[in-house]
């Protein structure tokens, strides 16, 4: 297992609200994930890790993908109950590609909608000109 999932399962279910039906939205992400993921064609290749915080409780639901040498991404603001096939869509997409990117139209679009950050591998000097030429970013910095 080289790439990792991890889900905050402190996250509030909403902005607005922790819980429903007794269970924190992380907690209830986690589990519906772990369903899904015992049958995906993948699962060799993935590890998912509970934390118990990522820092943006404002966009629960949060979830990050890392691998090593790859840039990791971390995206909020989920449905637990609805973004699972979102998750192993984009999931399938990071593992393809040897440095993880996965363009914005490429992105499940509660993913697109909701990514917080992406960060570049450690030790790594990201290329604005090879970002460009392989269309993950416009000519400006950052959507200009």
């Amino acid at each position: 297992m080289t790439h990792t999932i991890q889900v905050c399962i402190r996250c509030n279910f909403t902005k607005t609200a922790e819980e429903k039906d007794g269970k924190r939205g992380g907690a209830e992400l986690y589990e519906r994930l772990m369903k899904k993921f015992a049958a995906w064609p993948l699962r060799d290749r993935f590890a998912v890790e509970q934390t118990r915080c990522m820092g943006a409780c404002g966009t629960a639901c949060v979830v990050a993908f890392q691998a090593p040498g790859k840039v990791s991404w971390v995206f909020g603001s989920l449905n637990p109950r609805f973004a699972i096939a979102s998750l192993l869509e984009f999931a399938e997409k990071y593992y393809a590609d040897a440095k993880g990117m996965v363009a914005y139209a490429d992105r499940p679009p509660d993913m697109a909608a909701g990514l917080l950050a992406r960060l570049h591998p450690v030790g790594s000097a990201p290329s604005k000109a090879a970002a460009v030429a392989a269309g993950l970013e416009p000519g400006g910095d950052c959507g200009t």
